[in-house]
């Protein structure tokens, strides 16, 4: 998860503080001309990638619960959930906000997808008979 987390914060830099790409409007403002500070965004990117990962391996949890497939099923709503997202956020700001997003979603995400269902099975007891 902290791999995810830093990738998160690497490539928001990178195209927020970097290559100086919009951000999207700040959540807490009801004024539509305000973006996220960079610098804050970046950091954000983080917090929030530790979150949608933990989500993300508990939701995992539940689909191992309720399917023998969890893995499938995880990775299907990944890309459906990338998929809609990527629609969703380009209403955020300006389109150049919008790309960045998806860009900066995807490079959290199929880490995500990969990754985790990797460390979960490891970390999964093996039951003996």
């Amino acid at each position: 998860m902290l791999l995810i987390g830093f990738l998160a914060t690497g490539s928001a830099g990178l195209l927020t503080i970097g290559l100086r790409l919009d951000t999207p409007w700040a959540p807490w403002e009801r004024d539509v001309e305000v973006v996220f500070p960079a610098l804050w965004f970046t950091l954000a990117s983080f917090l929030a990638a530790l979150a949608a990962c933990a989500a993300g391996v508990v939701l995992h949890t539940v689909f191992g619960h309720i399917t023998a497939k969890p893995d499938g099923w995880w990775r299907c709503f990944g890309v459906v959930f990338l998929l809609v997202y990527g629609m969703h956020s380009m209403g955020s700001g300006t389109v150049e906000a919008g790309l960045m997003l998806n860009v900066l979603h995807l490079t959290v995400g199929i880490p995500a997808l990969v990754l985790l269902p990797r460390s979960i099975n490891r970390s999964r007891p093996v039951a003996s008979v």
